[in-house]
């Protein structure tokens, strides 16, 4: 009678089986080859790093401190205050140098249109700046100051300075603008061609029209700031004649049918 149990025979005992050694070279050859590739990479990667932090340490290394900072320009300015405003320390690695920045700093100056920076290999950084045109003269005394085409002061004004005055309630610091209506007296005399504008001393914008002040005292009437060109030949045309002596004002602010009035003294 069975008791329902299993129970375990003996062991049996099984040969091996003989690989194909082919089999077996191809295994072990696999094998190689993959600790190979696992050599390959643990080297590469170990050469990575190594470069890494060489290259690091190179950038950190007093061989690419900024050792010069070289100024292009800003005659106005002076290089000494270009390097100021420009915040790059002698000694800092060239890599940290923030050019932008720089570059942001410079152009905040009065005189500064327009700033380039740009580090070199292995300690130089190069600053190349350019500046803004005077056009006119703001204010008198010693309070005058010299703008550019957009009014925007720029400095003190040289006692010998030969530039229209724009006529102007207020001088602001160096940096700011001229008011509106300064602003665009200033603008006209840009706009104007050199051999009139060379002769004009004074400027001012009024309510209706731009009055211009000559250097030997004819007023001139533009109106407003349009057809410049065609004004100023309409001007010059006049100022051409043999008796400018005698020409106390023009009047151009309709250029077709440009005035004039004659001083006193020739029974005008």
């Amino acid at each position: 009678m069975s008791s329902g149990l299993l129970t375990r025979g003996p062991a049996v005992d099984r040969a091996p089986v003989d690989m194909d050694p082919r089999v077996r070279a191809r295994r072990v050859e696999v094998a190689r080859d993959q600790g190979r590739r696992r050599r390959r990479r643990l080297v590469l990667l170990l050469a990575v790093v190594i470069l890494v932090a060489a290259a690091v340490g190179l950038t950190q290394s007093p061989a690419l401190d900024v050792d010069h900072i070289a100024v292009q320009g800003g005659a106005r300015t002076g290089a000494p205050a270009v390097r100021a405003a420009a915040g790059i320390e002698l000694g800092r690695p060239v890599i940290s140098v923030d050019e932008a920045a720089a570059q942001a700093r410079l152009e905040a100056l009065p005189w500064v249109a327009e700033a380039r920076v740009a580090s070199h290999w292995p300690g130089t950084v190069r600053i190349e700046v350019t500046e803004r045109v005077p056009v006119a003269v703001a204010g008198s005394g010693s309070a005058a100051v010299l703008v550019d085409a957009s009014g925007q002061v720029l400095g003190a004004a040289p006692a010998d300075v030969e530039l229209p005055t724009v006529v102007t309630a207020s001088v602001p610091a160096p940096g700011r603008r001229l008011s509106d209506r300064s602003r665009a007296a200033v603008s006209v005399v840009a706009a104007l061609p050199e051999d009139l504008a060379s002769q004009v001393s004074e400027i001012e914008r009024q309510r209706r029209s731009i009055l211009v002040t000559l250097d030997d005292g004819i007023e001139v009437d533009l109106g407003d700031a349009t057809r410049l060109r065609a004004k100023s030949d309409a001007v010059l045309a006049l100022l051409g004649q043999a008796d400018r002596s005698t020409i106390a004002t023009i009047d151009v602010s309709v250029p077709g049918t440009a005035a004039l009035t004659r001083s006193e003294a020739e029974g005008a």
